[in-house]
């Protein structure tokens, strides 16, 4: 199950929250509120996210492509544990712009 809400942040920017299982079947109703999205700046709010599997992985890649097209920017916001480990195993990273990354450059306790 999955929950998608949008709001207008600022002139032309807008923020997308997901919360729940971003899969194959969520992916769908991701890209329709993306392309409903005309703001030149996509937050992506995936801190809710518990699941994500390759589909939404590949559906993140696809949308920010879309955004570039129309000359705007997607922003992956505040991604969940389960969202970064995917991301970086796929070396997804590389390509999507990603910000508030819960402990990036944190040393763990014991090194």
């Amino acid at each position: 199950m999955i929950q998608i809400a949008s709001r207008r942040i600022g002139d032309d920017a807008a923020e997308i929250a997901v919360e729940g299982d971003l899969d194959a079947v969520a992916s769908g109703e991701l890209r329709r509120v993306l392309e409903e999205t005309r703001a030149a700046r996509v937050e992506l709010d995936l801190s809710c996210v518990a699941f994500l599997d390759c589909a939404g992985a590949r559906s993140l890649l696809r949308a920010d492509a879309r955004v570039r097209e129309r000359g705007g920017r997607l922003v992956v916001m505040r991604p969940s544990a389960p969202v970064v480990r995917l991301l970086r195993l796929l070396s997804f990273d590389r390509y999507l712009s990603i910000e508030g990354v819960v402990g990036a450059g944190r040393t763990p306790p014991g090194d």
